[in-house]
Parts: structure tokens; sequence; C-alpha cells
């Protein structure tokens, strides 16, 4: 695996340095205006992205943050996760990590930038830096849910605003605890949620069909479920409830993906530990648990595209070799439409022999 240039740690709920971020860079001299902050999904932690983000900072000069969902990294003892909370994380807390890491990001890049004798605030930074996310798989939700709520916490003037840091961080708000802000662009793989509420002119797209609806239902409950049972039951339990949902998943063709992603999944070395993995399957129980609570339900408002795309654009790129599609086909047309009629930057991009990975 490629080191980092650094490793840096970042609140998450129950956790003062829970939080792992992976920072890659050049020389200062060399540095681009570009700053990337990373997260990969479900299975991933931050090893995926890795050649990804040493790429763009090599060829393209960016300060590379890469992160991954809470409770998703791995210290190399396959262990790691064990130290977590048992029941996973929220939606709200996963888009709160994701604040703390960008606020980190922010603060590195400043002190990064200074070695060469410029001096600069975070704000300063801000203004004349361009701040990307770039998300995949589960990754995209919370990032989402971030991306939606600084751009709200920035007032009309484009000023941006003090933020309280993320809800039992442990770390306490002070006028060194960074300014929120919002990326100025997004990409997105694999996964689209649907339009922002407020989105106006909603084009005229096809349903999702039952069957699309019935292969999602079925291994994502099928992956809860095994999430449920490890937590609920135990671990042996756990893994057998694994065995027999991936066996059905096999059987019944319930699977979202081809042999394309089983050979990406296989190629892994090492392998992973199933209990490590079935504990990384708590999105998804997190996902029907928020669908069942007003409080849950509040969370994931946030969860759809930019209201403004003029301000915010996306950039979607999705794989075609798969049973079924993971994104919203109303949020895939209106990313066309804003590139068909250069609205804005953002687009939707199919890319052939290509899976979910």
């Amino acid at each position: 695996m490629t080191k980092p240039n650094k490793v840096v740690n970042y609140p998450i709920s129950g956790s003062p340095d829970g939080g792992t971020l992976y920072l890659f860079y050049g020389l200062p001299s060399a540095c681009s205006n570009k700053l990337v902050l990373m997260s990969a999904g479900f299975p991933d932690d931050e090893e995926i992205f890795i050649p990804f983000a040493s790429k763009l900072s090599n060829e393209l000069g960016a300060f590379v943050g890469v992160t991954c969902l809470p409770g998703y990294h791995d210290d190399g003892d396959n262990k790691s996760w064990t130290r977590c909370k048992k029941t996973g994380y929220t939606f709200d807390e996963m888009a709160n990590a994701f604040r703390e890491a960008s606020k980190v990001l922010r603060k590195e890049y400043s002190l990064f930038s200074s070695l060469d004798g410029a001096s600069s605030t975070i704000g300063e930074e801000k203004a004349k830096n361009k701040f990307i996310g770039i998300f995949h798989d589960w990754g995209v939700v919370p990032g989402l849910i971030w991306a939606n709520r600084a751009f709200q916490d920035v007032n009309v003037t484009g000023t941006i605003k003090k933020a309280q840091v993320a809800p039992h961080s442990g770390t306490p708000a002070s006028e060194s605890d960074l300014l929120v802000a919002p990326p100025d662009e997004l990409v997105l793989f694999d996964v689209l949620l649907p339009p922002h509420p407020e989105t106006e002119n909603l084009p005229l797209v096809k349903g999702t069909s039952v069957y699309e609806i019935f292969i999602a239902l079925s291994y994502r409950g099928i992956f809860a479920l095994c999430f449920m049972v490890q937590l609920y039951v135990g671990k042996v339990i756990g893994v057998g409830a694994f065995v027999m949902g991936m066996i059905i998943l096999k059987v019944f063709q319930l699977s979202p993906t081809h042999n394309i992603d089983a050979k990406v999944i296989k190629s892994r070395k090492p392998p992973m530990d199933i209990n490590r993995m079935i504990y990384m399957m708590y999105p998804y129980y997190q996902m029907f648990k928020s669908m069942l609570t007003s409080k849950g339900r509040k969370w994931l408002e946030d969860a759809t595209l930019p209201k403004d795309l003029s301000q915010m654009p996306v950039l979607y790129m999705y794989g075609t070799d798969k049973r079924i599609m993971f994104h919203d086909y109303t949020s895939k047309k209106i990313l066309e439409r804003e590139h068909e009629e250069g609205t804005s930057k953002s687009n939707a991009i199919a890319v052939d022999n290509a899976g979910h990975w």
C-alpha cells in the first residue's frame, strides 16, 4: 500500500480521536489550489481510495485527505472495529464525522501552505482554494448530508459561520475551532440520491421497477439482519447468518452486482475478517432504523442532491455492469440536463465494462 505523507486523527461520536485521515501532498511550491476529501463505503476503509489519492497528489498537485465511515478504519489487526460503538453510527454521526474530517483537512492544508512562507487564515484558504468531496457507495449518504448542511450554514453574503464540534466528540468549541465550509464540487461514484425537495421542473423519467425494489430490499435486508444478529445474539450466530445470507443471494441471484465485482472482492489480500465485515454492515441497519423513527427521518432530510447545482455541481459516474443501478433516475436525468443546457458543471456519466467498484 502506498504510504500517506501524514496521518492525523479527528473526533467522531464517542471518541475524541476515533477518525483517521490519510493525507497525500507534494512540495508546497508544487501544490495546486485543490483540496480533496475522499471516503468510500461498505465494505471499504481508506485503502481503496489510496491509489487514487496518490495519483491526484502526484499528478495534479492536490492536497488530499482520505478517510472512511466511522468504525471502518483498521489498524492492521482486524480488531479496530471491536473498539467502536457496537450499534454502529447513525447517519447524523457519520455526517458529523465528515464535517470534522473536513475541518482537520483545512487546518492541515493551512499549516502545509505556510511552509513555503505564505501565511493565511482558514477563511482566506477557503476563498482561494477549490474544495472537492469524492464519495463512493455508503460514503455518498453522509457525504451529501454533510455537504448540504454545510451549504445551509453559509449565509447569503457568502461568509462562513462558526460551527460547534460534533455532538459527543468530547472536544470543546473555541475560537480555534475551524470554519465550516461546504465543498465547491462533488464527485459521486455509483450511488446517487434523490433530488432536493425544492427542485423545480423535475424531469419525467421511468419509475423504479418492482424487480429493482425487490433486489434492493432483499440484499439490504439480509445485510441489516446479519448486523442485528451479531449485535444482539452473538458473533458465532452472526457468522452463520452471514453465510446463509450469502448463499441465498447467490442461489436466487439477489445480489445487486455481477461477477466483475465479485472478482474485485476476492482479489483483496489479505481477506477481511468476516466478523469485521458484518460489523461494517451497520449502515443497512441504520437505514431501516432511520426510516422507522421521526428523528432518523429528520437526519435523512439532507440526504439529497444539492439544492443549487450551479454553486455545488455534482459529477456522477456509475458502472453499467450490475443487476440493478444504485441511482435515483430523476437525479441522474437532472444532472444530464444540467450538462446539456450548460446550467452547471454537473453531469452523469455511464462507465461501460465496470461494476460497482
